[in-house]
């Protein structure tokens, strides 16, 4: 039985790094779109954490929304396909043997604002679909992460959580949700707490 606090993870940043994967996938389909979009590590990463409404502001801002929308909907879905196998190697070292061992006395979350099927996409590549034990991303949902991480805790019946992630934004979110935070400092956020995590490892000798 799952007595301990449970655990709910961001998941860019903070289980795994796709950034390349993702420009090669966006720009394939931009390409096929007829569109001279580049999607480069450098102008994805500030995006990465952010809803994909904010990705259609920032690629596709001279569109009319409704025609973003559309685009935005094909990066998505074909992003989604290309995540599906052999992105193994994006996620970070000691993820899923430490998750395996938590999952023995927490629960197991994870929230992001990302689309649907991205989160199953990780859980594939990382195969835990026997670890987690819930999860609920922004296209669910469509609000702000810590309604997302609200709603999880109300569905699944959570009456305290942490909330694990690795920039600002994951931390105002576990605020808003009236939750702790834990900060991996390896992702992509700088100084967002006085102290943090340096290797996923390190979550296995702490308390809950």
């Amino acid at each position: 039985m799952k007595t301990k606090t449970p655990l709910l993870f961001d998941l860019d940043g903070t289980l795994w790094d796709t950034r390349q994967k993702i420009a090669d996938s966006w720009n394939n389909t931009f390409e096929r779109e007829g569109l001279s979009r580049r999607v480069t590590l450098e102008n994805l990463s500030p995006l990465l954490g952010k809803t994909m409404d904010a990705f259609r502001k920032f690629y596709l801002p001279e569109l009319p929304i409704q025609e973003a929308e559309a685009i935005m909907a094909k990066l998505e879905t074909q992003e989604v396909i290309d995540l599906q196998s052999g992105c193994q190697s994006c996620i970070y070292d000691h993820v899923i043997s430490t998750l395996k061992e938590l999952a023995k006395d927490h629960y197991i979350g994870i929230v992001s604002n990302c689309q649907i099927g991205y989160i199953e996409d990780f859980i594939a590549n990382a195969n835990l679909e026997d670890v987690i034990d819930g999860h609920l991303c922004y296209g669910e949902t469509l609000e702000s992460k810590d309604k997302t991480i609200q709603a999880l805790m109300a569905r699944d019946n959570l009456e305290k959580a942490i909330y694990i992630g690795d920039t600002n934004g994951d931390k105002q979110a576990a605020m808003d949700a009236g939750i702790p935070f834990i900060w991996v400092k390896y992702g992509f956020g700088e100084q967002v707490e006085p102290k943090g995590i340096n290797d996923f490892e390190e979550l296995l000798s702490m308390e809950y």
